[in-house]
């Protein structure tokens, strides 16, 4: 299967490929309203605009760095994950956009080193639990247990590009194991701006796929159609088909041409492998 993902309801209407992912809340903190038939995309803690109200807000370190645009290593603000009021609101937003298939982007922690604010040392402390990744996983997991009560359509929650094995718990606090029990399906952003070399999206969506063997939850591998040549997607296509079940090309207006046409070229030949 073939998809697009965009912010462009004009692009959802074009009836490409087999399925739409549209971008409904996204990390500057920009919200759209949600489209019927689309599986629309939400940016969980990935809050820029939050973070630039009330950078208090911001997910923090122990030596008080915060998870802001302008912190190396980030390029949007993330909101702490414990945020009760930021968490009801989400929740409250996400069953709103839940009357379609949702797509859960930013979730979790945005490192292994946050979030250390006073309210998570709290929590922590007082939890059952002796180490501070499983009580991070336990939060995380907690949550998108509450979105599957409150969403009818499917989830799908996108993951780190990292399917060492323990590493998507110790960064955001991600367990595979423990979400499957509530979510319809995994995605990995694999993107580069042209893939001049392309071994390292073969080889990441293998690892995935081992990863995620036995769960038997979809997944989904998403690459960027910003600057690569149809020829060029096309081969990376074939490279992860083995792999995953679908496909999804992020992409704007301007190209947009370029997605219509490798989807065409990978629908004419063999579909994506329905077994990881």
């Amino acid at each position: 299967m073939y998809g697009i993902l965009t912010s462009s309801p004009t692009l959802v209407r074009e009836n490409v490929g087999d399925f739409v992912h549209y971008i409904s809340d996204d990390v500057s903190g920009q919200r759209r309203a949600p489209l019927d038939g689309a599986i629309n995309s939400v940016a969980c803690w990935g809050d820029t605009k939050a973070v630039h109200d009330d950078p208090s807000r911001a997910s923090v370190t122990a030596d008080g760095t915060r998870a802001k645009p302008e912190t190396e290593g980030h390029h949007w603000g993330t909101v702490c994950p414990t945020d009760p009021d930021y968490r009801a609101r989400l929740l409250d937003r996400l069953e709103t956009v839940g009357a379609n298939d949702v797509r859960l982007t930013t979730l979790g922690f945005p490192g292994p080193a946050f979030c250390r604010c006073e309210r998570c040392e709290r929590q922590f402390e007082t939890s059952d639990r002796d180490k501070r990744v499983a009580w991070r996983t336990e939060t995380v997991t907690r949550f998108v247990q509450e979105v599957a009560n409150r969403v009818s359509g499917d989830i799908i929650v996108t993951v780190y590009p990292d399917p060492y094995p323990g590493n998507l718990r110790e960064c955001a606090g991600l367990d595979p194991q423990k979400l499957k029990a509530h979510v319809d399906g995994f995605l990995v952003p694999l993107c580069s701006i042209s893939y001049e070399t392309t071994y390292w999206v073969e080889s990441l969506a293998r690892g995935f796929a081992r990863e995620l063997r036995g769960l038997d939850v979809p997944l989904t591998i998403q690459l960027s159609a910003s600057d690569a040549e149809v020829d060029r997607l096309v081969d990376v296509t074939r490279q992860i088909d083995s792999h995953a079940d679908a496909v999804v090309y992020g992409t704007r207006e301007e190209n947009f041409d370029t997605v219509q046409k490798v989807i065409r070229r990978c629908q004419a030949s063999e579909p994506l492998s329905q077994s990881v």
